[in-house]
């Protein structure tokens, strides 16, 4: 059996992060010594490093325990795992995506503003664009 802080050792978690997972209800029922600390198996561990990886992944702590539950109730969680991979997957592409457009936006930016010498725009021109329309609609507002 051992500590918490020899899991800590282990599992390369803290041990505020063990608690936390422990009042969350991943680890089941967890021993308790004596003297009331908590006492750690190979199994409590094996799903400690198991939960570790799930959310390196992105896996969220829901997901993980609903993982957990799958497994503890003698159901294969292949599937479901399988299917949230999927769906992060898919996020992660949109989120590429979204990147993309950001970072081609900020590149036009850049060489738009790079070819005007000194300090133009209100406050700066490299965050307001050259664009005199804006400066237009903006008189136009105010008149």
């Amino acid at each position: 059996m051992l500590l918490i802080k020899d899991v800590c050792r282990i599992t390369g978690l803290n041990s505020s992060t063990i608690r936390y997972y422990d009042s969350k209800g991943l680890l089941g029922e967890v021993e308790r010594s004596d003297n009331n600390y908590r006492v750690f198996g190979k199994k409590d561990v094996e799903k400690l490093l198991f939960i570790k990886k799930a959310r390196d992944l992105g896996f969220e702590l829901e997901e993980i325990k609903k993982v957990l539950i799958l497994k503890e109730s003698g159901v294969p969680p292949c599937s479901y795992v399988s299917r949230k991979i999927q769906e992060k997957i898919a996020l992660i592409k949109k989120e590429i995506i979204r990147l993309e457009k950001e970072r081609k936006k900020l590149e036009d930016l850049l060489q738009e503003a790079q070819k005007v010498t000194g300090c133009r725009g209100k406050i700066c021109h490299y965050i307001e664009g050259l664009e005199e329309e804006q400066e237009l609609e903006l008189e136009n507002a105010i008149k």
